[in-house]
């Protein structure tokens, strides 16, 4: 193994949301280009150190390739985080404000939490070549994003001021937002034609879409819960039920898909009576 063209690749490769397989098809595709390279260099009479480094050379800056790389897959990603993330900062803040000032409640955790959230994410946006699973962490801040500007939601409602129709809608743009790129990272896939590429992307759409009716008619009763009760309460454990099936059988598909295909569709179904037995539970009249 090269070590120069190793390290070179990866470096690239770090830039990019993709998943561990799209990254290993892409790495054994650039590192052919960069032997190719070398050879053919080699054959003029370069020696093969000079040639590892011009073939890097005439291949490109690590950090542009990647760039250019990650923009083919998610267009304008790098823009859209920042929009994202710059409209977070700037509710925040002034929910906290008039939640200070107007109400006298600070709200100071969920401030924290707010604040702490939206720095990672302009963190992994603005470092290209963070060495960890963006995906994967770009996708677990921008949940953790989405529930926690949900929560905020719920006490915004309760201001008695001639900014709450405004506040709210800011909020729910965000969210939206959010939930766009959740979708976004989460469905793009690279090589259409590898092995169930596309069983797999329609799992992915099949479960957001499931994902969001589920998370919101959970929180609905979560938050009937928490003004029955006053607070949470063992009771209202049962509520997570729902949730926790979806996530167990959404990563049992994705595990099974390889190898059990049939199976794999068979939890997808289940996953969707699931999800209209309980519609039909919670929401039908007694």
């Amino acid at each position: 193994m090269n070590s120069k063209f190793d390290d070179y690749v990866k470096n690239i490769l770090n830039q990019t949301e993709c998943t561990q397989v799209e990254k290993e098809d892409m790495y054994e595709e650039l590192m052919l280009h960069l032997e190719l390279s070398k050879e053919d260099l080699m054959l003029k009479g370069i020696s093969e150190r000079e040639a590892e480094i011009k073939a890097m050379n005439l291949f490109g800056s690590a950090e542009m390739i990647g760039f250019d790389l990650q923009q083919s897959i998610f267009p304008f990603r790098k823009e859209l985080m920042l929009t994202l993330t710059l409209m977070s900062f700037l509710y925040t803040i002034s929910v906290y404000l008039l939640s200070l000032f107007h109400v006298g409640d600070a709200h100071i955790i969920w401030l924290v939490v707010c604040m702490t959230v939206n720095s990672f994410l302009l963190f992994i946006c603005l470092n290209k070549a963070v060495r960890l699973n963006r995906r994967r962490w770009i996708n677990s801040f921008l949940i953790t994003h989405i529930l926690t500007y949900l929560y905020g939601n719920a006490f915004v409602t309760t201001f008695d001021h001639e900014l709450y129709m405004t506040i709210g809608v800011f909020n729910w743009i965000i969210i939206l937002f959010a939930t766009f790129l959740v979708y976004q990272t989460t469905t793009s896939e690279i090589y259409y034609n590898g092995t169930f590429a596309k069983e797999r992307k329609r799992l992915h759409q099949i479960n957001f879409i499931l994902g969001i009716a589920v998370i919101g008619l959970s929180l609905f009763f979560v938050y009937g819960g928490l003004a029955l009760f006053g607070g949470f309460h063992f009771f209202m454990l049962p509520l997570f039920i729902p949730l926790t099936l979806w996530i167990l059988l959404y990563v049992g598909q994705l595990k099974l898909l390889n190898r059990h295909k049939r199976v794999s569709l068979i939890l997808m179904m289940i996953s969707i009576l699931i999800f209209v037995f309980c519609v039909f539970y919670f929401l039908m009249p007694y």
